[in-house]
């Protein structure tokens, strides 16, 4: 269940519930890049892996001024999912007749 504090709050992570007022309490904690507030909000971890919410959190955390050399965007990497040789292959191969004399 989804709590925000405020009625002005909107949830800006929605696979991990994650809500502005959380980013706000952890920003006043110390928190001052986008990377750090993936680590402890969760942020960006969900099943879009930042995709939805990452530009929102790069604004809101203020790294999108940020050029320096070792400023790290979130990255967003797409969902992967295991694929066995099989269905790589194309299917099962008979042993028996592909066995030459």
């Amino acid at each position: 269940m989804i709590t925000m504090m405020k009625s002005e709050d909107f949830t800006v992570c929605r696979c991990e519930n994650v809500t502005y007022s959380e980013i706000l309490a952890e920003m006043d904690k110390g928190v001052n890049d986008s990377r750090e507030m993936k680590l402890k909000t969760r942020a960006g971890m969900g099943f879009c892996n930042g995709r939805t919410c990452g530009h929102m959190i790069n604004k809101i955390t203020g790294d999108t001024e940020d050029e320096s050399p070792v400023f790290i965007h979130l990255r967003a990497q797409p969902p992967i999912r295991t694929v066995s040789f099989e269905e790589l292959s194309g299917g099962l191969l008979d042993d028996e007749k592909n066995i030459k004399p």
